[in-house]
């Protein structure tokens, strides 16, 4: 498990320095605009109406809530270890994105109309980054506290990080590299606080009263 959070961290590292480098040297229309294009395809009464939902599982109040009601029932159960292994996941990706979406300063897509209300810069995503960060956390948290469940656990979390990320797209407020990058980073700071903060025999202990 070690050697494959490792390599998680390198591929996402290189994942968002390859993207962000692209950004930089202007050269991200082949990967943006078929996907794009794919998106404007898709779009349909029926469907828009799913993703909105969808995008609404990754948006700033309810990941807020998320991982506000996750650490008060952490404390309750006396698991303040993971408590703050996720209010650390929560609260790092949320000012690291502010700080990237500043530092890159990359304007909305106006390829397709946007479906959403929506304002500030677009990379990376921050639907997509702090939404991996904080279900990731959340996944984390209970695959150390029942291994035995990690596939049923670490899938349904995937699967919504991965929704909320193509909502994104399809809702057309951010490219596909914006929440390419998102995704790379979210997943990256939950694993990369993992063993500074948390290891399974701290999951599951209680703490004297």
């Amino acid at each position: 498990m070690i050697f494959l959070r490792w390599l998680t961290l390198v591929a996402a590292a290189i994942v968002f320095a390859s993207l962000a480098g692209a950004l930089l040297a202007g050269s991200l229309a082949w990967l943006d605009l078929p996907l794009v294009r794919l998106a404007a395809r898709a779009r349909g009464d029926g469907l828009t109406t799913v993703m909105a939902a969808v995008t609404w599982c990754g948006n700033g109040p309810t990941l807020t809530g998320v991982a506000v009601c996750a650490v008060l029932l952490l404390v309750a159960l006396r698991q303040r270890v993971p408590a703050l292994y996720v209010a650390a996941a929560s609260a790092g990706a949320g000012a690291l994105n502010s700080l990237l979406k500043l530092a890159f300063s990359r304007p909305r897509p106006v390829l397709l109309a946007h479906l959403t209300e929506v304002g500030g810069y677009s990379f990376p995503s921050g639907h997509a980054m702090a939404g991996a960060a904080i279900y990731g956390a959340l996944a984390v948290v209970a695959a150390l506290r029942f291994p035995r469940q990690r596939p049923w656990v670490v899938a349904p979390c995937a699967m919504l990080v991965l929704a909320i990320g193509t909502s994104r797209v399809y809702l057309g407020v951010h490219y596909p590299s914006d929440v390419l990058a998102g995704w790379a980073l979210g997943v990256a700071w939950p694993l990369w606080l993992q063993p500074l903060l948390l290891s399974r025999s701290s999951v599951g202990e209680r703490a004297s009263a």
